[in-house]
């Protein structure tokens, strides 16, 4: 549209990428760029305004969808190493007690090595945890703005004035 300089609709648009017709209601951040070049074609301010209120909202829903799969992503990660810990807990036992008990000394360089394990593991466990948390933190200031700017493009609802409030001789 912006070569030819000439609107095009959303079924042509669909048409000339040669993909399926309902591709640009799924991709809601293209049909919007699509609305802001035909409303910058036809010089329509409003329209313009509104259209690029919704690529904003598009946008924000996209990088809200990766927020929320990264989210998820470190969750699954702090519960492996959370369950690596448990595992080389175990593990550290069951061998010290297979080893048996009469050597102080190995049992003492096994404790300060698993200890140290103990302590890089609940590291990155609180690394993680940190980065679900700041994740989370901006996941909600997305949304907070998302709906302020919803809010904002929501026009004002008008308010009739009763005639009986009305002054006499109108």
């Amino acid at each position: 549209m912006r070569k030819s300089r000439q609107t095009l609709t959303d079924a042509e648009i669909t048409r000339r990428a040669a993909v399926n017709p309902q591709y640009l209601q799924r991709h809601r951040d293209l049909k919007a760029e699509a609305e802001t070049v035909r409303a910058h074609l036809a010089q329509d301010r409003p329209r313009a305004a509104a259209a690029a209120t919704a690529r904003k909202e598009a946008a924000l829903d996209v990088e809200n969808r990766m927020l929320l799969e990264q989210n998820a992503a470190l969750q699954r990660i702090l519960k492996e190493v959370q369950d690596e810990l448990r595992r080389l807990r175990a593990h550290k036992l069951g061998a010290h007690l297979r080893d048996g008990l009469g050597a102080r000394s190995l049992r003492d360089t096994e404790m300060e090595e698993l200890r140290a394990q103990r302590d890089a593991a609940l590291a990155a466990s609180r690394q993680a945890e940190t980065a679900t948390q700041a994740l989370c933190n901006a996941n909600q200031r997305l949304m907070v703005e998302n709906s302020r700017l919803i809010a904002a493009a929501a026009p004002e609802p008008t308010r009739a004035v009763p005639a009986a409030l009305e002054p006499p001789g109108l």
